[in-house]
């Protein structure tokens, strides 16, 4: 993870909540704002201990929602320091050599 990448994660954290809202509000035009990929895997990023864990994949607005739930998790265990993001997952194809896809 580069020097910036906790900076990233914790601009993240207003869109994911302003997206969240949107899928609430209304899930089709939440669509046109997602970015073209396979799927979005949900990342939590501990800046005092450097741990990172990812979650998923899932579509948008499931990433989006998985993702406010684990914000209000640590933020209700006092972990308001801890990030959470929302990134693209995009999966090799099975078929380029030498790249090998997991089953998810």
């Amino acid at each position: 993870m580069d020097d910036h990448a906790p900076d990233r994660l914790r601009d993240s954290v207003s869109t994911v909540h302003d997206l969240v809202a949107d899928v609430l509000a209304d899930q089709e035009a939440l669509e046109d704002r997602l970015d073209a990929c396979d799927a979005y895997v949900v990342i939590v990023a501990d800046p005092a201990t450097g741990a990172l864990d990812s979650y998923g994949p899932f579509d948008g607005p499931t990433a989006l929602l998985d993702a406010e739930r684990r914000r209000r998790d640590l933020d209700d265990g006092d972990l308001g320091d801890v990030n959470v993001a929302v990134v693209r997952h995009h999966i090799p194809d099975a078929h380029d050599p030498g790249r090998h896809a997991v089953a998810s």
